[in-house]
């Protein structure tokens, strides 16, 4: 018997969470306040310049922060419009998954802009 091994990245998820999360309703100041405290969970935890993981505490943090029924709930329905590989949309079907993919994809976003203004 042969182990299936994984072949949706991380990347993959958090990339396709990212497309989805446009649909999901966050306002830009409660988003901002809540990617500053992950920033400096993020900074605490190791070089700046690392990519933010799914398991990434800052990530957690983040996921933690902006977390709600309803804003899952656009993120559900926006990853089941997506027109994307089946693997990787299987896996996004999960909640939890989902959830840090999309608050992942909102962390590396907010330090390429940090990187981009430095």
């Amino acid at each position: 018997m042969k182990a299936s091994a994984r072949t949706t990245s991380d990347v993959d998820l958090v990339v396709l969470a990212y497309v989805a999360g446009q649909e999901v309703p966050l306002e830009d100041a409660e988003r901002n306040a809540a990617l500053r405290r992950a920033l400096f969970v993020f900074a605490a935890g190791g070089p700046l310049h690392r990519e933010p993981t799914l398991a990434d505490p800052a990530v957690a943090e983040l996921a933690g922060d902006i977390d709600s029924p309803e804003r899952r709930a656009a993120l559900a329905t926006a990853i089941e419009r997506l027109d994307a590989d089946p693997e990787a949309l299987e896996r996004l079907r999960d909640p939890e998954t989902a959830w840090r993919a999309y608050a992942c994809a909102l962390l590396a976003d907010a330090l390429v802009e940090d990187e981009d203004e430095a």
